[in-house]
């Protein structure tokens, strides 16, 4: 081949090369795809998401103040998951996703780092003080906020919503299982944030009182936390027929008088409407003083009477107590003589089960320990496949039960908590129910009632709804103490016993957030990602052998190379 053909070839291979460098940059610009091959799918974006971000109109702003030198490995990994996340956020989004990262403490004044702090803290974000090396080897402690804060301006006002990745209070410890969690929360926690200050609509929550319900200060935290999604209202029905059609879902917490006849028909029509339930309803009372007064006592039939209109949609709270060996504990006065001065001691009480949520399920997924007090099981009943029913809690493989009425006596802290006298497992607490339910009034009522022009009986639900039955009312009861006239509310869950903070705040707040989830959006919780972690007893045995593989089998590849290409070249010009 000719010198000027072989230059003309190399100038047309040069041509081409750079052209389809050119198309396949056009062509990435306006077509996007990405392969995930990982076996979780730990980086594809929910159906629920995707649709989301398409139909964003207008622009939503992040700041993500995990940002800083020398931060642990675990923050660094949770911060690049995060970039990636909000990037593939803007491939469907574009230019409505807007963030920036920020370190809380770049500022050299300590006085304007502190107000800095503050300000984060008061807006709403976690802070965790972590230890870190800094250039000399030496280690200083500071706070670093694995947080971020939404913005979205509507109608002329700024609305902003804080977002914590870690769950939980700022005194647990961090560790790789923690940052796992966090990571794979991360999609439902940014998508949560944005579409509740970017709905128009904002849905209706009534918290039933008038039954002896918990009150505005019992059920303040949980209140608080609802408020931030939903609005919020107490309603006493009262018997009034329309008390609840401005509502989308409703809550019944702890009621301790029977509801009439007609506010069960006034519920049970809610239902038949598509309106979402929570129930937390205890099938018998304790009272905590006599047995604080008198050692003992004898729980009480709650007198509510919706037990057979729970019974009618598929759920029955039984009258018995559960009892697990995990439990929580109380302080109880372990000097036997009366006459000296009490001596209070940390005692576990099996009548106070923590329950580890599944994490099968995206309502309990990634969740903290929950605390119950003197809970019923609850069992699923009946065959109707227009329902489907799903335990969300059970105790743990160490339980037992007792049937009511039970004797609750101090005895019980001498009784030696052997595993072989607590052997049943998993007994169910608390259940969801979906689906379109028969009304309980169903057959029950005269045709001239039922027949009337100037009310509607729906026999069954019109739209497919969702129920959900915990049998424990003080679940979403928190602490409450009464300081110079004003009432101080406590987090709920918080256990100012052992100073521990458990998840029932976020297990109820998840509860509604699923009842009220019309776009799929909670099952973006499910998703895992799991930790691939090398095992280290492994690589301590065969530490040497692995030395060996890493220093010579690269030095091998390149022998063998090398050797192939002077054969090749000895092969291809030996030839002229």
């Amino acid at each position: 081949m000719e010198k000027k053909q072989v230059k003309r070839q190399n100038i047309i291979q040069l041509v081409l090369l750079l052209t389809l460098v050119g198309l396949l940059n056009f062509l990435s610009q306006h077509f996007f795809h990405r392969f995930d091959l990982t076996q979780e799918k730990r980086f594809t974006l929910a159906p629920s998401t995707k649709n989301f971000l398409k139909d964003m109109e207008d622009v939503i702003f992040l700041k993500i103040y995990l940002e800083g030198d020398n931060m642990p490995a675990g923050f660094q990994r949770l911060q690049k998951s995060t970039v990636e996340l909000l990037d593939e956020f803007r491939r469907y989004a574009g230019n409505n996703i807007q963030y920036e990262f920020i370190d809380p403490g770049e500022s050299q004044d300590e006085k304007t780092r502190r107000e800095v702090y503050d300000q984060l803290v008061k807006d709403g974000l976690m802070y965790f003080n972590i230890s870190s090396q800094v250039g000399d080897g030496s280690e200083v402690r500071k706070p670093v906020f694995p947080s971020a804060m939404v913005s979205y301006n509507t109608h002329g006002q700024q609305l902003d919503r804080p977002v914590n990745f870690f769950k939980g209070s700022s005194s647990d410890k961090i560790n790789d299982g923690t940052i796992n969690r966090a990571v794979e929360n991360l999609e439902y926690e940014f998508i949560s944030a944005m579409r509740v200050i970017s709905r128009e609509m904002v849905p209706r929550v009534a918290i039933i009182e008038g039954h002896g319900e918990l009150d505005q200060y019992e059920i303040g935290s949980f209140t608080t936390a609802l408020s931030g999604f939903y609005r919020t209202e107490r309603i006493t029905i009262d018997q009034k027929i329309n008390a609840l059609d401005e509502f989308d879902a409703i809550i019944i917490a702890d009621p301790t008088e029977r509801y009439t006849e007609k506010d069960q028909f006034i519920i049970d029509q809610f239902i038949m409407g598509g309106g979402k339930t929570l129930w937390l309803v205890d099938a018998s009372k304790v009272d905590l003083n006599e047995i604080a007064f008198e050692n003992e006592t004898m729980s009480k039939q709650n007198p509510v009477g919706v037990g057979p209109m729970l019974f009618s949609y598929g759920a029955r709270i039984n009258s018995v107590y559960v009892q697990d060996l995990h439990c929580a504990v109380i302080p109880v006065n372990t000097q036997e003589n009366v006459e000296e001065q009490a001596n209070y001691d940390l005692l576990p009480y099996v009548f106070f089960p923590l329950v580890t949520p599944s994490q099968d399920n995206p309502i309990t997924r990634n969740l903290n320990l929950i605390r119950f007090e003197f809970a019923s099981t609850v069992d699923t009943v009946g065959e109707d496949p227009n329902i489907k029913k799903t335990v969300l809690l059970t105790s743990s493989k160490n339980s037992r039960f007792v049937r009511q009425p039970a004797r609750v006596s101090t005895d019980i802290f001498s009784e030696r908590l052997e595993t072989s006298r607590f052997p049943i497992e998993n007994m169910p607490m608390a259940v969801l129910l979906e689906g379109q339910f028969q009304s309980y009034y169903r057959n029950r009522l005269s045709e001239e009632f039922t027949n009337s022009d100037l009310l509607e009986v729906l026999g069954e639900s019109a739209l497919h709804t969702k129920i959900i039955v915990v049998g424990d009312g003080e679940v979403a009861k928190n602490h409450v103490l009464l300081e110079g006239g004003q009432h101080k509310i406590y987090e709920l869950g918080f256990d100012r016993y052992s100073g521990r903070t458990f998840g029932n705040r976020d297990f109820l707040l998840n509860c509604m957030n699923y009842l009220l989830d019309d776009e799929g959006v909670m099952g973006v919780r499910s998703r895992e990602v799991r930790l691939r972690l090398m095992d280290f007893d492994q690589l301590v045995e065969h530490r040497a052998k692995w030395q060996l593989i890493n220093l010579l089998v690269p030095v091998f590849l390149v022998v063998i190379f090398g050797v192939l290409y002077i054969v090749v070249r000895k092969r291809k010009y030996a030839r002229k």
